[in-house]
C-alpha cells in the first residue's frame, strides 16, 4: 500500500511539474507582454464575465435567480452549459476567492484573467494523472504511459479548448476517467470509478454528456464484442453492470444534468442556415498533421496505423480502429454535425482523437522492436510525405519538424541496436517535440486570436474610468431593481464586468420568452439579429421606464437616445467620448394597477406599451379596459423614392444610401415626441452582404442572409425623434419591404403612470437570498414587477404563500390587498428537492454495493 501511495504521489508531482513547464511560455507572455490566455471572441465576451458573475454571487450566497442576469433569470440553470455545474469551475472560483482573501485585491476582472492560467495548469495535471493510469491498463509501460499522457494532456486540443472556451477542456479529464472505469469494471469488477465518471460528467455539462455517450457507447460495444483475455465478466454481466453504473451515476449527478436539460428546453436557438456540406473545405485549419487549427496529431500515430504487426496487440487494435474511423469521418462536416447534436458542424470531438493517437504513439515506441526497419521506414513515408507537401502548400515552416528525423533515427536504433539510455532519449525528444509543437501552435495559429491586457481597456471592455462613473450611478439609484443601459461592441456582457443590472446578454442559453418578447410581442429592433443574444430596448422610453432603466450610456456621436431623458454627464475613456442620459420618467420597481388588457385586443407595439403602463396584459382574463389605437400617420403621408424603385413588394435600391422619403403632416413634430415605424424589411440579394435599415438617426444593423447564426426574420419597429420628414435608407440591393404603419407618441400615458405609481411609495430590496417589497400606500390590485417570470419563483405576503402570475408577456404579478405590508419572493430551481433525493439515493446505493458485494 505504501509503495502504491508513493507511486501515485510521484506521478502527481511529475504531472504538476510538466503542467507548469507546459505553461511557462504562456505565463511569460502574460507577465512580460500582457498576452491573455483567453480568446478575443467568446473568451472576453462570455468566459471571463460569466466567471466573474458566478464569483460575485458565490461570495454573497445568492439564490439561483438573479435580476442582473441580462433582464433576469435562473443564472445557475442557464450557465450550466458553461460553468455553474462544473467541478473544475468551482475549484477555479475557490482559487480566486482564496487569492482575494489574502491579497485584498479589488479588481476581479484581472484576477479572473490571470486565474485562467492557474486553473489550466491544475486541470492539465489532473488529465495527465488519470490518462497515465488508463494507459497502464492498456499494458503500456510506466515511462511510455506517462509520455502518452503528456502527448494527450499537452496537446493542441487542450490548449485550443482551454483558450477558446475554458470549460470545454473539462471533458478531456472525464473521457479517460470513464474509459479507466470501464476497464476496471470489465477486468476487476469494480464499479466505483465508472459510476463517479458518469456522475461527474452528467452533472458538469449536459452537452458533454452527449459527446461522452457516443464515444463511450462505441468503446463499450467494442469491448463487449471483442473480449480481452483479462476480462472476468461475461457479455451479460458487462451489460448489467454497465446499466447499474450508469443508473447510479445518473442518480448521483442528476442535479446538474436536469438543470442543463431544462435550460436547453427553455432556450430558443432557431437556425435557418443549417446547410451542411458533404466534404470539408480544402483549408489549412482542417489539416490534422500540419498547422491545423483544431488538432495536430503526431506523425508517429499515423505511422503506427500502417504497421501490421502491432495489430496483434488488443488495445492497439482498439485505438487504431477508433482512430481510422475518426480520420475517415473527419472528411465530412456531417460527422461534426452528428457530434454536435445534428446542429451546425463543430469540430469539438477531436479530444477523443487526441487520446487515441497519444495511446498509439506510446504503443509504437514501446513495441517498436516488433517491427523491421523496412516496415518502419515504409510506414513513415505517408505521414512524412503529407507533412512535406503541407509545408510547401502552406508556405510555412514549424520548428517541431526538426524532431522528425531525430525521432526516426532514435527509433531505428531501438529496432536494431537498443542501448541502455535510448528509452530516456526517446522520451526526452517526444516531450521536446510536443512542447515545441505547442509553442508553434501559439505563435502561428492562435496568436491572431489572442487579446492583450491593453485590449481590456482600449476596447472598452473594462476600465477604471467607466467603473467609477457606473459606481456613482448605482449610488444614486432608488432601490435594487434599477438598470443601466450600456452597449460595448466587444463585450455585450458589460454588466457582468461592472457588476450592475443591465439590459443585455450574450449567452448560448437563456429564457426563450425574452426573445419572443423582443421579436414577436413588442417588435423591438435589437442592434444585431444574431442567436444567443439580446440587447437593450432600442431606446424606447416606455420600455425603458417599464424595465427600470434609469441611465443610458452612449457614445458621443450616437444621436439615437431615449426621449424624455436628459444628459447629466460626459466623460472620456480611451480616446472616446461618452454621454450619460438620465430617464426623467422613472416608474417605481413595483406598483399596483387594476386595469386588465387581453393581448388579443392589442395590435401595435405602442398599444401594448400603453397597456403595460396603465395595467397588465394577460391572455387568462377578459379586458376591463380598452386602449385607444393611436392614429396611423402613414395614411396621410407622401412617399417618394431616392435612387430606388418600389413595386408594392420589392424595393430595389440602386445606390448606397438610397431608399424612401416620407413627408408627414406639418404638425407631426410639434404634436409628438417619438415616431414608431412598424415595417418588414429583409434583403433578398445580394445574400452575402451585411446591411442596415437607417431611419433618420436610428440605424438598425442586419446580418447577411448566409450568416451562420442569423435569427429568423421578423417585423421590426424603428423609433425615431418626431419629425415632419422621415428618411429610410438602405445599402444597394433588392429588399422585401412593407411599411405597415407610423404612429406618434407624446408620452402622456407614461407621465400619468409614473405620477400614479410614485405616490404608492413601494420599495424593492434585493436581500440576495430573497427579494422583499415594502407595501405602503398601495391600493388593492395587481402588484406588477419587471422581474422575468419563472415557474421557480415563490411568493408570500406577510408570511402567507401566494401565487405569482405571468403578465405583460414576461413580467411577474401578485394579487395584493391594501392592508398587506410585506411581500417576500424566493426562488427554488425546478426539481431541486427531487434531484437532491436522487443524489442521496445514488450515493447510498454506491456505498452499500461497495461494502456488501466488494464491487
Amino acid at each position: 500500500m505504501l509503495k502504491k501511495f508513493k507511486h501515485i504521489l510521484y506521478i502527481l508531482l511529475l504531472s504538476v511539474i510538466i503542467s507548469i513547464l507546459y505553461y511557462i511560455p504562456t505565463n511569460y507572455r502574460f507577465i512580460h507582454f500582457g498576452d491573455l490566455y483567453t480568446s478575443v471572441g467568446d473568451g472576453l465576451k462570455q468566459m471571463i464575465p460569466f466567471q466573474m458573475f458566478l464569483i460575485e454571487h458565490a461570495k454573497q450566497f445568492t439564490m439561483f435567480y438573479d435580476i442582473g442576469f441580462g433582464l433576469g433569470g435562473d443564472y445557475f440553470s442557464n450557465l450550466s452549459y458553461y460553468y455553474s455545474t462544473s467541478p473544475f469551475a468551482w475549484i477555479s472560483i475557490c482559487f480566486v476567492l482564496i487569492y482575494q482573501f489574502f491579497a485584498n485585491y479589488e479588481h476581479l476582472v484581472y484576477i479572473v484573467i490571470a486565474n485562467q492560467i492557474a486553473i489550466a495548469i491544475f486541470k492539465c495535471a489532473c488529465i495527465i494523472v488519470v490518462t497515465y493510469f488508463l494507459f497502464l491498463k492498456y499494458n503500456i509501460r510506466k515511462i511510455y504511459a506517462f509520455i502518452g499522457s503528456i502527448l494527450y494532456a499537452c496537446s493542441t486540443v487542450y490548449y485550443y479548448f482551454t483558450f477558446t472556451w475554458s470549460f470545454f477542456s473539462d471533458v478531456m479529464f472525464y473521457l479517460p476517467l470513464a474509459l479507466l472505469g470501464i476497464e476496471l469494471l470489465f477486468r476487476q469488477k469494480k464499479i466505483t470509478i465508472l459510476t463517479l465518471a458518469v456522475a461527474v460528467t452528467i452533472t458538469s455539462n449536459f452537452y458533454f454528456t452527449y459527446y461522452e455517450f457516443i464515444i463511450l457507447a462505441c468503446y463499450a460495444i467494442y469491448r463487449i464484442i471483442f473480449k480481452y483475455k483479462e476480462d472476468i465478466l461475461t457479455v451479460k454481466q458487462k451489460l448489467l453492470y454497465l446499466i447499474l453504473c450508469i443508473t447510479i451515476g445518473f442518480l448521483i449527478g442528476n442535479f446538474g444534468f436536469v438543470q442543463g436539460v431544462l435550460s436547453y428546453i427553455n432556450n430558443d436557438r432557431s437556425l435557418i442556415n443549417n446547410h451542411v456540406d458533404a466534404i470539408i473545405p480544402f483549408k489549412k485549419q482542417y489539416n490534422m498533421l500540419y498547422g491545423g487549427f483544431y488538432i495536430t496529431i503526431s506523425f508517429l500515430s499515423i505511422t503506427a496505423l500502417f504497421l501490421k504487426p502491432l495489430y496483434k496487440k488488443y488495445y492497439f487494435k482498439l485505438l487504431a480502429t477508433f482512430t481510422i474511423l475518426s480520420l475517415i469521418g473527419s472528411f465530412s462536416p456531417y460527422f461534426d454535425s452528428f457530434f454536435n447534436g445534428f446542429s451546425m458542424p463543430e469540430r469539438r470531438w477531436v479530444y477523443a482523437l487526441a487520446l487515441s493517437t497519444a495511446g498509439l504513439t506510446a504503443m509504437l515506441v514501446q513495441h517498436i522492436q516488433m517491427i523491421t526497419v523496412k516496415q518502419f521506414l515504409l510506414a513513415s513515408v505517408p505521414p512524412i510525405l503529407f507533412i512535406t507537401i503541407s509545408a510547401f502548400w502552406q508556405q510555412s515552416f514549424y520548428s517541431w519538424l526538426i524532431f522528425i528525423p531525430i525521432m526516426l533515427v532514435l527509433l531505428l536504433f531501438k529496432i536494431k541496436h537498443p542501448f541502455k539510455y535510448l528509452n530516456i532519449a526517446i522520451c526526452c525528444v517526444l516531450i521536446a517535440y510536443q512542447f515545441t509543437l505547442i509553442q508553434n501552435y501559439q505563435d502561428k495559429v492562435i496568436k491572431k486570436y489572442t487579446p492583450n491586457i491593453k485590449t481590456v481597456s482600449k476596447s472598452n471592455i473594462y476600465s477604471q474610468q467607466t467603473s467609477s462613473k457606473i459606481q456613482k450611478l448605482k449610488e444614486n439609484q432608488i432601490d435594487d431593481l434599477r438598470r443601466i443601459d450600456m452597449l460595448r461592441p466587444l463585450s455585450i456582457n458589460s454588466a457582468m464586468y461592472y457588476n450592475f443590472n443591465g439590459t443585455k446578454l450574450y449567452s448560448s442559453i437563456y429564457d426563450a420568452e425574452i426573445l419572443k418578447f423582443y421579436e414577436k410581442d413588442l417588435l423591438v429592433s435589437m442592434p444585431r439579429n444574431s442567436n444567443s443574444y439580446y440587447a437593450s430596448f432600442s431606446e424606447r422610453t416606455n420600455l425603458n421606464s417599464l424595465f427600470n432603466v434609469d441611465y443610458t450610456i452612449k457614445a458621443k456621436d450616437d444621436l439615437h437616445y431615449p426621449a424624455l431623458s436628459k444628459r447629466i454627464d460626459s466623460f472620456k475613456d480611451q480616446d472616446e467620448y461618452f454621454h450619460i442620459y438620465e430617464n426623467t420618467e422613472k416608474l417605481p420597481s413595483a406598483r399596483v394597477v387594476n386595469n386588465i388588457y387581453n393581448d388579443t385586443h392589442l395590435d401595435s407595439p405602442l398599444e401594448k406599451e400603453h397597456a403595460m403602463l396603465n395595467g397588465i396584459i394577460t391572455n387568462d382574463k377578459k379586458s376591463n379596459k380598452q386602449i385607444k389605437p393611436p392614429n396611423d400617420l402613414l395614411k396621410s403621408a407622401n412617399i417618394s423614392y431616392n435612387n430606388a424603385s418600389y413595386n408594392g413588394k420589392r424595393l430595389t435600391v440602386n445606390k448606397n444610401g438610397g431608399g424612401l422619403t416620407i413627408d408627414l403632416p406639418k404638425n407631426t413634430a410639434e404634436k409628438y415626441k417619438t415616431l414608431y415605424l412598424m415595417m418588414d424589411a429583409k434583403i433578398i440579394k445580394p445574400r452575402d452582404m451585411n446591411y442596415y435599415i437607417s431611419t433618420n438617426e436610428n440605424k438598425i444593423f442586419r446580418y447577411r442572409l448566409n450568416y451562420r447564426y442569423i435569427r429568423p426574420h421578423h417585423t421590426t419597429t424603428a423609433n425615431i425623434k418626431s419629425t415632419n420628414t422621415v428618411h429610410i435608407k438602405f445599402k444597394k440591393g433588392t429588399y422585401h419591404f412593407n411599411l405597415k404603419n407610423i404612429q406618434g407618441e407624446d408620452y402622456s400615458t407614461l407621465k400619468n403612470a409614473t405620477k400614479d405609481a410614485q405616490s404608492q411609495n413601494i420599495k424593492f430590496h434585493n436581500k440576495h437570498t430573497h427579494y422583499e417589497i415594502d407595501l405602503n400606500k398601495n391600493p388593492s390590485g395587481n402588484l406588477v414587477m419587471p422581474i422575468i417570470y419563472n415557474k421557480g419563483l415563490k411568493a408570500s405576503i406577510d408570511g402567507k404563500p401566494v401565487k405569482i402570475n405571468k403578465v405583460n408577456y414576461l413580467m411577474s404579478n401578485i394579487k395584493v390587498d391594501k392592508n398587506d405590508k410585506k411581500v417576500k419572493i424566493t426562488y427554488e430551481t425546478p426539481f431541486f428537492k427531487t434531484s437532491i433525493c436522487g443524489m442521496l439515493i445514488g450515493l447510498i446505493l454506491l456505498v452499500w454495493l461497495r461494502k456488501k458485494y466488494k464491487l
